[in-house]
């Protein structure tokens, strides 16, 4: 939500932000939504354009939780 609260703060729409990222609309909703993860390269742009840190972005990732029991 972090993405969408700065974009909206600066003042872009998303049809904007999407087409400053050279991408449709529709997929920079689902990578806003967390329906998709960007590339490495859009979610620098995201950073940039939106004065966001990389890591304040990687912190707010939720650990891959294994649901398989490991067994040695």
């Amino acid at each position: 939500m972090l993405i969408k609260y700065k974009r909206m703060e600066m003042g872009y729409t998303q049809k904007q932000f999407a087409k400053i990222l050279l991408i449709n609309q529709s997929t920079y909703s689902k990578i806003e939504n967390g329906y998709v993860e960007p590339s490495f390269m859009n979610l620098q742009l995201i950073c940039k354009y939106l004065e966001i840190d990389l890591t304040e972005i990687l912190e707010l990732k939720k650990p891959i939780i294994n649901h398989r029991p490991f067994y040695d």
